[in-house]
């Protein structure tokens, strides 16, 4: 499993801002004011230009404050099979109950190191609704990583951005910030399946964003394409809504040679249900650990993953964390090039992110965009 990836685009430290924590969830297409650092590490929730405000059609969908549903629906996905094709190839075979929707894709010319989003409308009217329990996607070779934004059905946004459309780009907020998460990967193929009762919300028509960035390090041209599939149930079994969050480090650098770790952590602002975690660095990416920071769990190592390529923590049981209580997690680097390695969105740059999904433990929270961003 994987958590949707929240992609920042860019970000400005506004000087004359006390440093502090932010909270919030209001749809901008404006970059964000972040504060800048008062101490060596300032944390902020705040509203990227990435929105995860929902959409007014899935406010009645939150959760109640009981523990996750103990019987699974009968129809929840015990095991994803990849697709068996070359890997220039897209095969993913469609889903037994929902849909598929894929991108036009382009060329990757040699020594590209480019992201493209693109426009894709998914399937039925505005009159047909569908309860999502899981995602497959694929990616064709090359690709550096995939995100899935859906655009709020009557937004700015979404009268903005055509079907069709595709422009390069740092990130799915290009045609606007009024987004809701989907499903994201930086692995050629990925399953992701919800606990029982939790879900996703969308409907027919509904306009995505698909963002994919490519690195071509062959000396032929490559086409960027990738396919997304919804597995869908009934309205029953989606009684509460999955919602992303991203804890980012901005402020890793490496020495040429250098081998390096970085610690940082962040909190909820309220008592939300996580059912995965996922780790996000590139190559230079050695040894990632996650461990609970606050509350009595303080301390507690949650997961170790040795490399880039092993990233995701589906829990066994959606965990509660409490108001107040977070994640505390570690990246180190080895760096092995010329160049000092910073936080940055291209191949070449690095990163230091948490991805996680959750659910409010408690109707009518109405939490918001739970990122934080540290300045270490």
């Amino acid at each position: 499993m994987v958590a949707m990836f929240i992609k920042f685009g860019y970000l400005r430290r506004d000087e004359n801002r006390p440093a502090g924590r932010y909270g919030g969830c209001k749809s901008t297409d404006q970059p964000v004011d972040l504060p800048a650092p008062a101490t060596s590490t300032t944390m902020t929730h705040q509203t990227s230009r990435f929105t995860l405000a929902l959409p007014m059609l899935l406010a009645a969908c939150t959760g109640s404050s009981d523990p996750p549903p103990e019987d699974a629906p009968s129809d929840v996905i015990e095991q994803f099979e990849p697709p068996d094709c070359e890997p220039s190839e897209l095969c993913l075979d469609p889903p037994a109950s929902g849909f598929q929707i894929r991108s036009d894709g382009t060329l990757i010319q040699p020594g590209e190191d480019v992201e493209y989003c693109e426009v894709v409308a998914l399937p039925g009217t505005p009159d047909d609704t569908y309860y999502v329990r899981a995602f497959e996607s694929q990616m064709t070779e090359g690709s550096h990583h995939l995100i899935i934004a859906g655009i709020v059905p009557e937004s700015d946004t979404d009268h903005h951005a055509e079907v069709g459309d595709r422009v390069p780009c740092t990130g799915p907020d290009v045609f606007g910030g009024e987004l809701v998460p989907v499903t994201g990967s930086q692995k050629p193929y990925e399953g992701e399946a919800f606990p029982p009762g939790v879900g996703r919300v969308f409907t027919g028509g509904q306009k995505v964003v698909f963002d994919y960035h490519y690195f071509n390090t062959t000396p032929e041209p490559i086409q960027a394409r990738a396919a997304v599939n919804f597995h869908t149930t009934t309205a029953d079994k989606v009684t509460k809504l999955s919602q992303s969050f991203g804890f980012y480090n901005l402020g890793i650098e490496i020495p040429p040679g250098a081998a390096k770790a970085f610690t940082a952590e962040c909190f909820f602002d309220g008592d939300v249900y996580v059912h995965s975690l996922t780790r996000h660095t590139h190559q230079w990416g050695t040894e990632f650990n996650t461990w609970f920071a606050g509350g009595p769990r303080d301390g507690e190592l949650v997961f170790s993953s040795p490399d880039y390529e092993t990233v995701s923590f589906p829990f066994e049981e959606p965990t509660l964390v409490r108001g107040g209580e977070g994640f505390r997690f570690e990246c180190a680097f080895e760096n092995n090039e010329t160049y000092t390695l910073k936080f940055g969105l291209k191949a070449s740059d690095e990163m230091c992110i948490l991805f996680g999904s959750w659910y409010e433990a408690m109707e009518g929270q109405n939490l918001g965009n739970q990122s934080c961003f540290v300045f270490d």
